[in-house]
């Protein structure tokens, strides 16, 4: 899922590691919520910033913090792999590394239950479907999103103003 969704999305929206496997946990969390199977086999563990795909982690893990723009192996092009990703992005895409860590370390999610039993534990399907994630929906008030917006609204020049500074 990783490779399709970088595939996809890799030049639309900044992936990083983090965030790559956030959405790569979202679309787990999907497909177990509408379809009542996983999208893939691989385990999920909670680990500080939010849940891990540890194959995903180890392939990218040398983009450090930087963009992740091209997918390493095979890119799943089955329906439901594309339409699960194309959910995921239409749900969770506007939101920032930040606020992707922040939604999905919230109360009631599987990743503060796992995560309070100690770093790298398991996020299996039951503990999944246990919790909150795929019934609650981001909203788009608060987030460093939201903010970024309303910047680029308001003052339209300000981060290119910035980013030559």
């Amino acid at each position: 899922m990783a490779n399709l969704l970088i595939d996809r999305h890799g030049y639309d929206i900044i992936l990083n590691n983090v965030r790559l496997n956030t959405l790569v946990y979202w679309v787990q969390v999907t497909s177990l919520r509408e379809h009542g199977r996983p999208a893939f086999d691989d385990p999920i563990e909670a680990w500080g910033m939010g849940p891990t795909e540890v194959e995903v982690f180890q392939a990218f893990k040398g983009y450090d913090r930087r963009r992740i723009a091209l997918p390493r192996g095979a890119v799943p092009s089955d329906r439901i792999s594309l339409s699960l990703v194309s959910q995921v992005i239409d749900e969770y895409g506007f939101l920032t590394t930040y606020d992707l860590v922040c939604f999905t370390q919230r109360e009631g999610s599987a990743w503060r239950k796992a995560y309070g039993k100690g770093a790298e534990t398991p996020m299996g399907d039951g503990l999944i479907l246990a919790s909150r994630d795929g019934l609650d929906r981001p909203g788009k008030a608060g987030t460093l999103a939201s903010a970024i917006e309303t910047v680029n609204r308001t003052w339209p020049n300000t981060f290119e103003l910035l980013q030559h500074a």
